[in-house]
């Protein structure tokens, strides 16, 4: 007879939503074999190069005007964040500095499990975009980058070519 774990849809995704979970605060998920790795969840936040330095995860809006990123920035500055322009690669780019004491005003700190990070996303324009006012701005956390598109001229109608006989 053979012994079959519990294998419950709804916890395989809550396993993985867990994991995307520690995974954008920097925590490796928790895998116990190597079967367990299987399928990979492509959703997860991809680290980079840099130990530390995760895929911020963003929301791409499209007005009739306009581009629109959002992200979540908690505790950030404008200071914390770099928004850069080159050669039609928009890179946004921050840190998150957590400053930590051993005890506070009322004594001993028992837990702190607040942790500074960084993060990078860059993103290729399309053409139709006005890369001169492009604007960043932070308000209650979120991070929110408008990029304005350009006027497009209209394309020609296509022209009739009278084909003639020999």
């Amino acid at each position: 007879m053979a012994l079959t774990l519990f294998n419950d849809p709804f916890m395989s995704e809550m396993d993985r939503a867990m994991n995307r979970m520690l995974s954008s605060f920097g925590m490796p998920a928790a895998r116990s074999t190597a079967a367990s790795n299987w399928p990979v969840d492509i959703f997860r936040p991809v680290m980079g190069t840099t130990a530390g330095t995760a895929s911020m995860p963003m929301d791409i809006i499209e007005t009739p005007k306009a581009y629109e990123l959002h992200a979540d920035t908690p505790g950030m500055t404008p200071e914390d964040v770099k928004v850069e322009l080159h050669e039609g690669v928009l890179t946004v780019s921050g840190n998150r500095k957590v400053a930590r004491e051993d005890k506070d005003a009322q004594g001993k700190v028992w837990r702190s499990e607040r942790s500074a990070y960084s993060f990078a996303r860059s993103f290729t324009l399309p053409e139709n975009v006005n890369a001169d006012n492009i604007c960043a701005t932070i308000d209650k956390g979120v991070l929110k980058v408008c990029v304005p598109k350009k006027e497009t001229e209209p394309k020609p109608e296509p022209k009739r070519i009278t084909v003639t006989g020999a």
